[in-house]
């Protein structure tokens, strides 16, 4: 691995630090960007001399729409509030940084200082993140005053649903291709919000929901058409593939100022802002896809954009809409728990969100995070060594490239406790990470500070015309040079093809094939413990200070700043953590404790329902509140006992899920569970306690919990039933705990060396599995059954059994011995 520390001190203004708290605030209030800001004006950058030509893009064009697009409460009636809160649309999309992209304080701030380099520049903003007002002819001014509240719905429904491919691909509708054909500028490639828009009120969408429920309940207003565009990552692309078209790349691979008031001939030769799409085209999520069931929820195997961030979930989208499972999840979370903390107490915004669902966002965006990168760390020889995995399909981190980024902080221990050693210590009250940007002679020098971002710069060629300062910027605008970027690549990564795509990283080698970075501490031989955690923050302290103090003409920088200097300061993040522990007998101790406290919860959970679908089975009732109270205790015990108050073992030892071998999410069938602290693995122990449970009733009723199943046939059948259902549940208690007696035994040192427990070197689970068959062998009247007697025949039925059961069976047992 070649690394490069990267220490760079970014381009700002000589504003006086206190100089933003003397403005008159009630004013500025009063129109968010149309205000100078007051008080002394500071030395900027030149502006180039740039026109709103140099900023067109082929697409829709403003004022080219029959029908203007209709607002989201419009949408409301049929998709909100219809008994689904959990799936439906209208609420997830609203919390969405989707929903807040035209009231995104800092991209106002931004876009200042780019309308201030480079005059129009905001032309190119809006039109990503103000849709409506952007078709509708109120980009103009460039800093976004014209636009209406309406307009500050951001990425609204009707800005998505009524999107075109610009390729009219097969199953495209039929009504596509005159659209395209009317367009004078066609869309050459995805990216910079080149959008083509249906110019009459057609909504779009993924399914036929004329066949779906008989009718299309959008006429007579507008109908509905069925794109298969909607389900596909390049709609995605049409934003989120930035690159600023001002600049040109020349044949030495560098970016040169295009003649101006010329649109550039390829707006894919522009410096490359952002590249989130581009990306994931070439990351093995895009050739084969890739098993990350933690993403997919519905859909074990992901591929697409929307595969991670609208997954498939269970549900009706609308009033009287069919139900599905493959229902698109409009979260389309992200990573930003900045702006959504803010945005409630803006002074121009505030009034138009709602809070709760904004947290419900930030909650939504924090567990989005902790299952993008997995953590391993490991102490040998003084050194500690740490592999931090992305398991997304772009870079890690991805998108806007400014004050974004991700870091470790790492403290290690000797044996009485004491720290050794530390590096990335972030201090939460004033918002600096220690060592970043510092130099060798600083006090708070890091030399071991490992901070995962990309910086951008303005050549020297580029700072003579601007008057500005070559070398790493945050100027979004005059940035033409890829300084550094040592974000983590995806799956699939190849040097080849990021290099031309130029998205290759940059004062950091990665070798193909690899999307993890492993950094290495010398924490000295006195180490015999350690602690890592992952942090990620969407805007740090030198950018949102570059924000304020670079703006001098509009007050957006310094609202931006009150409400990161109010609520917050964009708290960074912890997006895994790991805890070290070298004495294994330690480790030991804490998987034997979860082990322990599961298997005592999936035998009471597994007990009582298996009693309650006994008695209903043979007809008679099953006592439901006294069922679930004594569920619910036994949960309560376990939660104790695994990041709980009695949790000695693994919590008092400062254990996390990693120290025991854990990765990022609980095993399937549970991956939606993300494994950042003990208290998450209570929460996957008594998931997978449950699945193994249900796994085996769903195997001898055909019916899993919490549905009861029928009354079963008299007779031959009815005792067949019995039998299959003992024998189900006798084998999931069995098969279980030999697994888990078998990884305990590796886990002390019993074995030695250690056993692959589910080859069953004991014997005892082949047993089990000759018992459970011998108990079915007497089965002769398969009439009416359901589940694995459905089969027909007492060996199928067995072999059924024993394949429902060992699908889940390993996966339990990894609970307490990963």
């Amino acid at each position: 691995m070649v690394r490069v520390r990267y220490v760079t001190s970014r381009l700002r203004s000589s504003r006086a630090p206190g100089a933003c708290a003397q403005r008159a605030l009630p004013v500025l209030l009063l129109a968010l960007v149309a205000f100078t800001v007051l008080g002394a004006r500071f030395a900027q950058a030149l502006p180039l001399p740039t026109t709103r030509n140099d900023f067109a893009a082929p697409g829709t064009q403003p004022l080219s729409l029959t029908d203007t697009l209709s607002t989201p409460d419009q949408c409301t009636p049929c998709h909100s509030d219809y008994g689904f809160t959990a799936v439906e649309p209208f609420r997830n999309w609203a919390g969405s940084m989707m929903a807040q992209a035209g009231r995104d304080p800092l991209m106002y701030a931004a876009m200042a200082i780019a309308n201030q380099d480079s005059p129009a520049a905001g032309e190119t903003c809006l039109r990503c993140h103000l849709p409506k007002g952007w078709l509708e002819g109120r980009s103009v001014p460039e800093d976004g005053t014209a636009m209406t509240a309406p307009d500050r719905e951001g990425v609204q429904c009707t800005a998505c649903h009524r999107l075109v491919d610009p390729f009219n691909n097969p199953g495209a509708p039929a009504e596509d291709a005159a659209i395209l054909a009317a367009l004078t500028d066609p869309v050459p490639t995805f990216g910079n919000a080149m959008m083509v828009m249906d110019p009459e009120e057609r909504l779009r969408g993924p399914f036929d929901i004329v066949a779906d429920i008989g009718s299309d309940p959008h006429i007579p207003d507008s109908e509905t058409l069925v794109s298969p565009f909607h389900q596909t990552s390049e709609l995605c692309g049409t934003c989120h593939n930035l690159f600023n078209p001002i600049f040109t790349r020349n044949v030495l691979g560098e970016y040169e100022l295009n003649p101006f008031d010329t649109p550039t001939a390829d707006l894919r030769a522009g410096f490359p802002e952002q590249q989130t799409y581009d990306e994931w085209a070439a990351s093995e999520y895009a050739s084969t896809g890739v098993f990350a069931p933690q993403f997919g929820i519905n859909k074990d195997v992901v591929s697409t954009c929307q595969d991670c961030h609208m997954p498939d979930v269970s549900g009706r989208d609308a009033e009287g809409g069919a139900f599905r499972d493959d229902l698109p999840l409009h979260q389309m979370v992200g990573a930003n728990t900045f702006i959504p903390a803010v945005l409630p107490f803006h002074p121009v915004f505030g009034s138009e969100v709602d809070a709760q669902i904004l947290q419900e966002s930030i909650a939504n965006a924090t567990d989005m995070l902790r299952r993008a990168a997995t953590v391993e760390a490991g102490i040998s020889g003084g050194s500690l060594t740490v592999r931090v995995t992305n398991e997304t399909g772009h870079k890690l981190p991805t998108g806007y490239p400014e004050g974004r980024r991700m870091w470790l902080h790492v403290r290690a221990f000797d044996s009485s406790r004491a720290v050794v050693f530390e590096s990335g210590r972030y201090v939460f009250d004033t918002a600096d990470l220690l060592g970043y940007e510092s130099l060798p002679a600083d006090a708070d020098y890091d030399p071991d500070l490992h901070v995962w971002e990309t910086i951008h710069g303005i050549s020297s060629d580029v700072a003579l015309i601007a008057g500005a300062t070559p070398g790493p910027s945050f100027h979004l605008l005059l940035n033409n040079v890829r300084e550094f970027d040592n974000r983590i690549p995806p799956r699939g990564f190849d040097n080849a093809t990021f290099e031309a795509l130029d998205a290759h990283p940059v004062g950091q080698a990665y070798a193909d094939g690899q999307y993890w970075d492993d950094v290495v501490y010398a924490v000295g031989p006195e180490a015999v413990q350690a602690e890592v955690t992952l942090y990620y923050q969407t805007s740090s302290k030198e950018y949102i200070e570059f924000l304020r103090d670079e703006n001098t003409t509009t007050a957006a920088g310094p609202i931006l700043f009150d409400l990161w200097d109010q609520h917050n300061k964009s708290e960074p993040v912890v997006m895994a953590q790991a805890f070290v522990e070298t004495d294994a007998k330690t480790v030991a101790k804490c998987q034997k404790g979860v082990a322990k406290a599961q298997s005592k919860y999936h035998k009471t959970y597994q007990k009582e329902w298996g009693r309650c679908y006994e008695r209903r089975a043979s007809g008679g009732s099953c006592d439901a509140g006294a069922r679930d109270t004594r569920i619910a205790a036994a949960e309560a015990g376990l939660r104790e006992r695994v990041g709980g108050s009695k949790d000695k073992r693994c919590m008092g030892a400062n254990l996390t899920p990693i120290s025991i071998g854990h990765g990022a999410t609980c095993p399937v069938p549970c991956p939606t569970t993300t494994l950042f602290d003990m208290t998450d693995v209570a929460s996957c122990a008594v998931c997978m306690s449950e699945a193994l449970a249900d796994s085996a009733l769903d195997a001898a009723y055909g019916t899993p919990p919490p549905a009861l199943p029928p009354i079963a046939p008299a007779g031959g059948a009815g005792k067949c039933q019995a039998s299959v259902a003992k024998a189900s549940l006798k084998l999931a208690g069995d098969w279980s705990k030999e697994l888990v007696r078998c990884g305990g035994d590796n886990a002390s040192g019993r074995n030695n060396p250690p056993v692959d427990c589910e080859t069953d070197p004991s014997g005892k689970i082949g047993r089990a599995q000759e018992k459970s068959a011998s108990r079915i062998a007497g089965c002769t009247d398969f009439m009416g059954l359901a589940g694995c007697p459905a089969s027909g025949t007492a060996v199928d039925t067995a072999s059924c059994v024993e394949t429902a059961i060992g699908d889940v069976v390993p996966e339990f047992a990894s609970v307490g011995y990963p």
